[in-house]
């Protein structure tokens, strides 16, 4: 070894100096990925109520036709699945909201903060009050 091992552990262990050039890791600012998962299950969702308000006329026909028993069971099922695949919608734009709160900076979630700091005595705050009372007073 050419360089000069200055390093006690690696004297200790036997090992090489590192090179001097140490590589950077850049980590990721934003991860996307909630947003694309929202995008095709929105996608998703929106196909399944669209197949299924066309599967509901057609089976609608199918019941009034035939006046059969199973027939009104099978479209009342397939009502209450469109039901829940709207409500699953609209849960899914409460989550995503939820999650673009969370991502959103803390600069813009706190716009403002207003924090009133007096510094002095307790007789010279008395003495402002009193003043402002007085102030207040004089203008109404």
């Amino acid at each position: 070894m050419s360089n000069a091992n200055n390093d006690p552990i690696s004297q200790a262990l036997n090992l090489a100096p590192m090179p001097d050039s140490i590589s950077s890791i850049v980590a990721k600012g934003h991860d996307d990925s909630a947003k694309t998962d929202f995008n095709l299950a929105r996608a998703n969702i929106h196909e399944v109520i669209q197949n299924g308000s066309h599967a509901i006329d057609r089976l609608s026909q199918i019941a009034d036709s035939s006046q059969h028993p199973r027939a009104f069971e099978v479209l009342a099922k397939l009502m209450d699945t469109m039901l829940q695949a709207n409500k699953d919608l609209l849960q899914l734009q409460k989550q995503i909201r939820e999650i673009d709160s969370a991502d959103a900076p803390m600069s813009e979630q706190a716009k403002s903060v207003t924090n009133n700091l007096f510094v002095g005595s307790t007789a010279e705050l008395q003495k402002v009050l009193k003043d402002m009372k007085n102030g207040s007073n004089t203008e109404s």
